[in-house]
């Protein structure tokens, strides 16, 4: 039988932990704004090097250099290899969600060691661990905030015995936090070296205060030999004071301006606590119960310290700390360029540095009602916040309902009428869940672009938009349409004529693109009745080979013919003086020695794929390859995502090589994907382009009816 008597603070933090875990497990979604962004490109990250994925690599660039924001991606690519996406993102926000309260019990743990009363205003720890930041999907920053803690309470816990293994541990922590954001990376340095300053520097005054009867120069020698902690830990910290600088001085040089939300916003937000509300006003009735119990715990720590004449504390630096953090978030602007959420993200640290400075040590009666009060509060929040996740789950369930009907090597784009709009809640707001929910459906078919990717805008995440112009231009075109919301009025007239709608619930409408069976008025014959069609690579205005037909950069595909599926960029240019080799372009060379076939070309550095459509069965596809130039050319090749062409050299000095291979046709389309490796060196023996001359598709049998 349960004895009560032996249930410890432990027994609770553990039953709270899985209580707040059990949300993102019982329910299908987790309804945050960005988060499904997340996790496509995570996918992105995962897929990106697989040749057989043109439409992803053909859309979007990898961004890998070293910045922060990047853990999130690392950990859910990594989740990725094991678990479906949503699972990963479950798997993921578990460690993320979980790992604050421990990383803040950690922290207190850390400061007040030696009393057993320390874990008082632990429990603070909870209800920021679900948080407005959390709900918009800014996972690294979600990250970053154990590591905010950890990396402080490490610090406070070795700051008097700082070995090199503490210093390396240390440094490991930071660079998480600075991994996962650079507000908590920024915020955590300055709360330590403030604490640093005061701690050592007023106890070298205090010091030399003391010595003030004795020589000058004793005085200040006594000063500087107490300072001496202080300057070990600017040496063991200019390493990272240095990446603080190099960021701050290369975001001034980006962005030297920046916008304030201004004062009524700011007081608003403070005494609503605005962090701690995300889908509805409901939260800010539970915040102020949560001001005025910290207000109380406040008068309460006051009021000891004068009884104890306790004036000066280590802890006093936790208040400097929150002080500066208030101030910070008052000034600080709102965003710089496209980097936002400033005052927001340095406001979740002001109560929970107030933590530590207060009394714990007080009268047990009145730790156990604050106590209670700080649970009942965890609770409340705890579930409203499950009631308003449980109400959208369901929601972005059907909005995503329809995500495994997209089909690979394909795109799609999205028409959202109101991202704030739910059945179950009305209009919720600040957080919108629906407005990037349709990444999901990027993430169940091989090889998808999601075209309203808004993390590839953007110089801070590790997936950009290989040419920017490309959606806006019209160069890329979406297979899908996923429309939420949107009305049934003259505003779908323009999807109409291109589009069927493929699937539909109350909410939701999915539109597939019209596409055309395989035209084979194209196709010739050969002796025996098969079918054969064959392409000559060139400029368009050259010399064509009899009877084929000619594929230039600009010949994109046609649905029921052929054409490059990868995107022709024409702002690409080329000259003597400027050379650069577009993601494809073409060349005419000598006319001796060679064919019109194989006279000219279409080449690229970039990969490139050719779609034919044609009917399913068994193909001989002999591709043609030859060079005017005096050096070698590798190249790959790809039909239907499996290598026909591994490593090929083709020879200098015309010398013509043919491939043949026999690829079988399932799906009604055969794609030859062309690639040649990543090189950034030149020679004169070695380019680092493809060449392809041409291609011939022959009938070898039919698919039975």
């Amino acid at each position: 039988m349960l004895n009560w008597r032996n249930l410890s603070w432990k027994h609770l933090f553990v039953m709270l932990l899985i209580l707040h875990i059990l949300p993102l497990w019982i329910f299908a979604y987790f309804p945050s704004q960005d988060g499904p962004s997340h996790v496509y490109n995570a996918l992105v990250l995962k897929e990106y090097s697989k040749h057989e994925n043109y439409k992803i690599r053909d859309a979007w660039k990898l961004n890998i250099t070293i910045f922060p924001n990047w853990l999130s991606h690392i950990a859910l690519a990594a989740l990725l290899y094991i678990f479906p996406p949503v699972m990963s993102e479950k798997i993921f926000l578990t460690f993320a969600i979980g790992m604050i309260p421990i990383a803040f019990f950690y922290f207190i743990d850390a400061i007040h060691k030696d009393k057993k009363e320390r874990f008082l205003f632990a429990w603070l720890g909870f209800p920021f661990a679900y948080n407005y930041l959390l709900y918009m999907g800014f996972y690294n920053f979600t990250l970053s905030i154990s590591f905010f803690f950890f990396s402080f309470g490490f610090w406070w816990k070795h700051k008097d015995n700082m070995q090199v293994k503490h210093i390396c541990v240390l440094y490991v922590l930071l660079l998480l936090t600075y991994l996962s954001h650079i507000a908590s990376y920024g915020l955590v340095v300055l709360g330590m070296s403030l604490a640093a300053g005061c701690i050592w520097g007023l106890g070298a005054l205090v010091e030399a205060w003391q010595a003030r009867r004795e020589h000058i120069g004793e005085m200040l020698k006594q000063f500087v030999i107490s300072l001496k902690p202080f300057f070990r830990f600017l040496l063991y910290m200019v390493p990272i004071y240095f990446v603080l600088m190099e960021y701050y001085l290369q975001s001034l040089k980006l962005h030297p301006t920046g916008s304030h939300r201004g004062m009524d916003y700011i007081k608003d937000y403070f005494f609503e606590i605005g962090c701690l509300v995300y889908f509805t006003r409901w939260h800010v009735h539970a915040n102020h119960f949560l001001l005025a119990v910290l207000g109380i715990a406040i008068l309460v720590s006051l009021g000891y310290r004068i009884y104890r004449k306790e004036w000066i504390k280590r802890t006093d630096v936790f208040l400097l700390i929150a002080i500066l953090f208030t101030y910070m978030f008052i000034r600080a602007p709102w965003s710089y360029g496209p980097g936002g959420w400033i005052n927001d993200r340095i406001y979740i640290y002001i109560l929970l540095m107030l933590a530590p400075w207060l009394i714990i040590d007080m009268h047990k009666f009145v730790r156990y009602a604050i106590t209670t009060c700080l649970i009942i509060f965890t609770l409340l929040h705890f579930g409203r916040t499950a009631y308003e996740h449980g109400s959208i789950s369901p929601e972005m369930a059907e909005l995503a309902s329809g995500a495994k009907l997209i089909e690979p090597h394909t795109t799609f784009s999205i028409r959202t009428a109101d991202g704030h709009k739910s059945e179950a809640l009305g209009r919720v707001n600040p957080v919108a869940p629906f407005i990037h929910t349709q990444a999901f459906y990027g993430v169940y078919a091989d090889d998808v672009v999601h075209m309203a990717n808004y993390e590839a805008n953007y110089y801070y995440f590790p997936v950009n938009r290989n040419n920017k112009d490309s959606v806006d231009l019209g160069y890329i075109r979406a297979d899908y349409v996923v429309a939420w919301y949107y009305p049934e009025t003259e505003l779908f007239a323009d999807l109409k004529p291109d589009y069927d709608i493929i699937y539909q619930t109350e909410h939701l409408k999915l539109f597939k693109r019209k596409t055309q069976e395989p035209v084979l008025d194209l196709w010739d014959e050969t002796v025996n009745g098969k079918l054969i069609i064959r392409f000559d690579m060139q400029p368009d205005n050259a010399e064509v080979e009899e009877n084929h037909y000619i594929v230039g950069p600009k010949t994109m595909y046609v649905s029921g013919k052929y054409g490059w599926d990868t995107e022709w960029n024409p702002r690409v240019q080329t000259n003597t003086t400027n050379w650069r080799i577009s993601p494809r372009a073409a060349y005419l060379g000598p006319p001796e020695g060679s064919t019109p076939l194989t006279r000219d070309a279409v080449y690229g550095k970039e990969d490139a794929a050719f779609r034919l459509d044609l009917p399913n069965g068994t193909y001989r596809v002999t591709n043609i390859f030859q060079s005017a130039e005096e050096a070698t050319h590798e190249v790959n090749m790809l039909a239907n995502g499996k290598p026909i062409i591994k490593k090929l050299i083709v020879p200098p000095h015309n010398e013509k090589v043919e491939k043949v291979a026999t690829v079988e046709v399932e799906n009604g389309y055969l794609v030859l994907v062309i690639y040649t490796p990543k090189k950034r060196i030149q020679t004169d023996s070695k380019h680092i382009h493809w060449i392809w001359n041409g291609c011939i598709v022959e009938q070898i049998t039919a698919e039975e009816e």
